[in-house]
């Protein structure tokens, strides 16, 4: 395998222009080489790749607490090494960035060139990070390694353990006759939730019967973690079964895992849990999206819904979707009953009633960014809807 350093960098330098995955050449510990050039810090990079080198691996990897994924590629005949990435999973917040400065001992003076580098640099899976390092593995050292294998993600061993562990589980629940029977008061809770049935979910808490649970945690307040975790996750595929849009669904499920996670007593937790369960059965009912509806049009709303604070019109959705603007419009008013243009307006109308809730955002900020032509003219249609003032509504959720 050609291991010299101009075939390395050209070949290096393909793999950047195919994936734009960030890639650092050392040769005997120093950086010779850097796509994109100049990006980020030299001495950034190097803490990364004395973290790793001491691996005893030719590939090895690491996530941080920021959830950035970086790796390092050795070779097998002489003093190079490569280091991929740092590259993001999610989106980078203030706060990862603040982490980032803080836990490598960064000048403060790198934080725009920081944010500015994820801005412009893809987010990768770790899938996707892992198969490009077997593919550099694979031209710098000329073999072939398997993903699964190599990494450990088909794990013998564990599932050999996992397997041990449910067996003699199993005998003694049996022997104890402790079994899960939450199954079916399941099916009733999440059916509520889906349907937007708010008062029917409200009785239906305050009648909760005896079961038994799954143990997840020999911690218990782990154990109420896992379990509001679980069960949000449930309650957010349910509610978007029944119509409320994807993202707001999922951020909302984020949002709330998040505060659990904060929590450090059970009582909390269990209070969340209905406190959540009631916030996405409201969402659900104010969606009333009936179910059934073809697939184009449930896109439609999707995009709908992820561009309220856009001025957007059935050409943009027409146009996203690849459909006639007059073939969707009909369409769109025979699945729902009601035309394209209202529907924006009343998604407009529910995020500005979300954000004049949830944020200090002013009655004109709020108009600015759901692209309303006039403040006054928000404020008719917003009184209009919901007979009252914006002002007045904030005011009475305050309240």
């Amino acid at each position: 395998m050609k291991n010299n350093i101009k075939y390395v960098i050209n070949t290096l330098q393909i793999i950047y222009n195919s994936t734009f995955m960030p890639i650092h050449l050392f040769e005997n510990g120093k950086c010779i080489s850097s796509m994109p050039v100049s990006e980020l810090p030299e001495d950034f990079i190097i803490t990364y790749r004395n973290s790793l080198v001491l691996g005893k691996k030719s590939l090895h990897y690491f996530s941080t607490k920021e959830f950035l994924l970086v790796g390092i590629i050795k070779s097998d005949t002489n003093d190079l090494d490569i280091v991929m990435g740092p590259v993001s999973t999610t989106a980078l917040s203030e706060a990862d960035i603040d982490s980032l400065i803080a836990s490598y001992s960064l000048p403060v003076d790198y934080k725009e060139q920081i944010r500015d580098f994820y801005d412009r640099t893809p987010r990768f899976t770790m899938s996707q990070f892992l198969n490009i390092m077997t593919l550099i593995n694979k031209e710098l050292n000329g073999n072939i390694i398997d993903v699964f294998e190599y990494f450990g993600f088909t794990d013998k061993a564990k599932k050999q353990s996992v397997g041990k562990h449910h067996s003699h589980a199993l005998i003694e629940n049996k022997e104890q006759s402790q079994f899960h029977d939450t199954y079916f008061f399941e099916q009733q809770y999440y059916g509520y939730i889906e349907r937007g049935d708010l008062d029917g979910l409200q009785h239906f808490i305050q009648q909760v019967p005896s079961f038994t649970e799954g143990r997840t945690s020999n911690d218990s307040l782990r154990q109420a973690k896992n379990i509001f975790i679980s069960t949000t996750a449930i309650i957010t595929r349910r509610a978007i079964a029944g119509g409320l849009d994807i993202e707001t669904a999922y951020q909302l499920s984020d949002s709330y895992i998040q505060e659990a996670e904060k929590m450090s007593d059970q009582a909390s937790i269990l209070a969340l849990n209905a406190t959540a369960a009631i916030d996405f059965t409201s969402r659900v009912a104010e969606a009333r999206i009936p179910k059934g509806m073809p697939e184009d049009i449930y896109l439609a709303i999707q995009f709908i819904a992820n561009h309220v604070n856009q001025n957007i019109s059935v050409e943009d959705i027409a146009k996203h979707l690849n459909m006639d603007r007059t073939t969707l419009s009909k369409k769109f008013k025979r699945a729902l009953g009601f035309n394209i243009s209202s529907y924006i307006m009343r998604r407009k109308l529910e995020e500005a009633k979300s954000l004049l809730t949830y944020t200090d955002k002013t009655i004109s900020e709020i108009s600015e960014y759901l692209c309303f032509s006039t403040q006054s003219y928000f404020q008719n249609v917003f009184k209009a809807k919901y007979g009252m003032t914006p002002k007045e509504y904030r005011k009475n959720q305050k309240k």
